[in-house]
């Protein structure tokens, strides 16, 4: 097979089991009996060693990283069969050091178009959305078997990992200084920009509803914003036919949205759920571009994508104390007016950056 089709295989599966556990970790921490307090705290602790995997990725050279990333992924799956406070401490601790490493290696992309980019986003879109769907099968089938049936497609993802050939370039901390110097003011802007953005369509964006429309049962949102999002996922697979012209274009275009959101948000349900679809749409349309540019602009190094990560991490908690503040006191058009004139931002700086390139 082609080495490109590997990587998207292996993107994808990897996507799979990541949406599984976006859902059905914490529902199996709460069928266990563990409080809201000790659910935190395990999450935090997969966030901190997180962190501190992308702090060692970039102190030290770690061979064959992605087939170790790969190995990882089915224990934190067996480990599910104990569903335990024990086994929930250390599936947080391998899970995180497995994404970190997963994450930082964009190396295996160097060969990639911006056509490749399309597919591989949109193929991870897609089995997100099926490993989150997955944890509903327990409905039906016993859940040990529900998690020894991702065992088989697991080990074959670390199968696929052996199969990935690539060799990264030795890099002393001098030489990864000097990487830094030449791109780490555009990483650090266009890192937090992101992170702002994620942190309010993914983190805020429920909240929000939940807060605004009360006449409305959760349920009924949860399922509204989920449908309103799927038919996104098809314009990810023609980003590549997008021109730089274009992409500015539509740019300008979701920041008019996110203007529309801030002004008219608590109109109607459908209309802000629509608003927030077309803001989906068109950046599904540029998601290929950006993320082209973004990774030719971190030198395809670990180093520097482990930074970039770590950053992430960072800029994220960040921007989430800023948003939770602002939510104190009902501030729901300065939010979508503050992330919307932040997200305009950095389509600019990565049309620049497409330029560039």
């Amino acid at each position: 097979m082609n080495q490109k089709v590997y990587v998207i295989l292996l993107r994808a599966l990897f996507s799979l089991f990541g949406g599984f556990m976006s859902f059905a970790y914490i529902a199996f921490m709460k069928a266990a009996g563990l409080s809201s307090f000790q659910v935190g705290l395990i999450l935090t602790l997969n966030l901190v060693v997180e962190a501190l995997s992308y702090v060692v990725l970039i102190t030290f050279s770690i061979p064959r990283n992605i087939i170790f990333s790969a190995l990882l992924v089915p224990i934190s799956d067996v480990l599910l069969l104990l569903r335990n406070i024990y086994g929930f401490i250390l599936i947080a601790i391998i899970s995180a050091i497995s994404s970190a490493i997963y994450s930082a290696v964009i190396i295996i992309q160097k060969d990639f178009t911006k056509r490749d980019y399309s597919v591989m986003l949109g193929s991870v879109a897609i089995t997100s959305i099926a490993g989150i769907g997955l944890y509903y099968l327990s409905v039906f089938i016993n859940v040990d078997l529900l998690i020894l049936t991702l065992l088989p497609v697991l080990i074959f993802n670390v199968i696929i990992s052996t199969r990935i050939k690539y060799k990264e370039t030795e890099e002393s901390f001098k030489d990864f200084l000097q990487s830094l110097k030449s791109s780490g003011k555009t990483l650090f802007v266009v890192d937090f920009l992101i992170a702002l953005r994620r942190t309010f369509l993914q983190g805020y964006i429920s909240l929000i509803l939940l807060s605004v429309f009360v006449n409305y049962a959760p349920q009924r949102i949860s399922l509204y914003l989920t449908l309103f999002q799927i038919p996104a996922i098809a314009f990810l697979f023609i980003g590549h036919k997008i021109s730089n012209k274009v992409y500015l274009i539509l740019s300008v275009l979701e920041l008019a949205s996110f203007l529309f959101i801030a002004v008219f948000y608590n109109l109607s349900l459908f209309i802000f759920l629509s608003a927030i679809t077309l803001i989906h749409i068109l950046s599904s349309l540029r998601g290929p571009s950006a993320e082209q540019a973004i990774v030719k602009t971190l030198h395809f190094s670990t180093k520097l994508s482990a930074l970039f990560n770590l950053l992430d991490i960072i800029f994220s908690s960040v921007a989430s104390l800023i948003i939770a503040f602002m939510l104190e006191f009902s501030l729901y058009s300065a939010i979508v007016l503050m992330v919307g004139i932040s997200n305009f931002l950095l389509d600019l700086t990565i049309y620049k950056m497409l330029q560039k390139y």
